[in-house]
């Protein structure tokens, strides 16, 4: 009866044992499964460009803030309804080294990640350049207006002084005809 007992319970301990691995493998293939398939949906996000709606799509506007960051700038897009991603976003702004520069752009739904990344960047250089010309033509016109008001003054002064000479000339003539 001692053996049966010991043969019983040597029994039961290698099919405890054995459950025990396969549930342990069960789980371990379970979050193998769930990785696949988080960096299957991240890479998807990634690779595979798709636009939120079709053409022609809805036309939103989004405002960029001086000191924004790329993830920032993501956060809005999804709140706006324009990308799905935020990290795809993200990392494909700092792959394709993309300038997102502040001011306000009107993007399309029917825009890919892509297509608005290459769009915020070419509007935002122009608008940089912009401005740029804009503050030059500003300086270069306050400069001009300075020295017109230096050379006015002076051509004032020299039309001032022509018609009091003149007009010394013309009591000087007065007075001699006079004596």
């Amino acid at each position: 009866m001692n053996s049966r007992r010991k043969s019983f319970r040597s029994f039961t301990e290698i099919l405890l044992s054995f459950s025990l691995r396969i549930l342990f493998l069960i789980g371990l293939l379970y979050l193998i499964l769930q990785g696949v398939k988080i960096a299957y949906g991240y890479g998807h996000g990634l690779l595979y460009e798709r636009a939120m709606e079709k053409e022609p799509g809805r036309e939103i506007t989004l405002e960029i803030k001086q000191g924004e960051s790329a993830g920032e700038i993501a956060d809005k897009l999804q709140s706006l309804g324009l990308i799905d991603n935020t990290q795809a976003f993200v990392l494909k702004a700092k792959l394709y080294h993309t300038s997102l520069l502040p001011g306000s752009y009107t993007l399309s739904t029917a825009m890919t990640q892509l297509q608005m990344l290459d769009f915020i960047a070419e509007e935002g250089k122009k608008n940089q350049e912009l401005s740029d010309k804009n503050l030059v033509k500003e300086n270069e016109g306050e400069s001009e207006t300075e020295e017109e008001n230096v050379i006015g003054g002076g051509n004032e002064n020299e039309q001032e002084n022509s018609s009091v000479s003149g007009k010394q000339q013309e009591i000087d003539a007065g007075n001699e005809g006079e004596q």
